[in-house]
């Protein structure tokens, strides 16, 4: 009667962590994302060796809002992961002009960024409908739409929505929402 006792809770056990990591495995491939920034591109918001948590669920049309920092594949180079500042939505004109950035004739809020931006990258762009234009935080030092071949990330290479930093490099942040709001 001991063995079987023993055999049956290990049973449970067994069965008990297939479920924890499937339970895993869905809720980070399916619900979750958790990223370390490789680089300086959103530093001011996000710093080099930050992991944040993003969300996957909501990063669709419906949900994606400008000034959202997002995780897509880079249209030039759909295996590279970037993440950055949404600036333009679909059908909107882009204008950087002069250090400042447009929407369609409305100057967009640059309070997040740290130094005054270059003129390098000035120029027009038309964001074609179900596609995003992109822009670091750390504009005079990013890799973004302004300076790829293909300028404009399309909706099915957004992967999720960043939503806090977990962790820190700097150490003055724990689980600080990204967020304008």
């Amino acid at each position: 009667m001991g063995i079987y006792k023993i055999y049956k809770a290990g049973l449970y056990l067994i069965a008990f962590f297939i479920v924890l990591m499937v339970s895993i495995y869905i809720l980070f491939g399916v619900v979750f994302m958790i990223s370390d920034i490789p680089s300086a591109s959103m530093e001011g918001t996000i710093m080099t060796g930050d992991k944040v948590l993003s969300t996957r669920y909501d990063a669709d049309a419906e949900n994606l809002k400008r000034y959202d920092i997002v995780i897509f594949n880079r249209p030039d180079v759909p295996s590279e992961i970037y993440i950055k500042r949404l600036v333009g939505l679909p059908g909107e004109t882009i204008v950087v002009k002069d250090g400042e950035v447009y929407a369609d004739g409305v100057k967009l809020d640059n309070s997040f960024i740290n130094e005054p931006q270059s003129r390098r990258g000035d120029g027009t762009y038309i964001v074609p409908e179900g596609c995003y234009f992109f822009l670091g935080d750390n504009r005079n030092y990013s890799k973004d739409s302004r300076f790829w071949k293909e300028k404009y990330v399309p909706a099915e290479n957004i992967l999720a929505r960043s939503r806090f930093v977990i962790r820190s490099s700097s150490k003055t942040c724990i689980f600080c929402p990204l967020t304008l709001e």
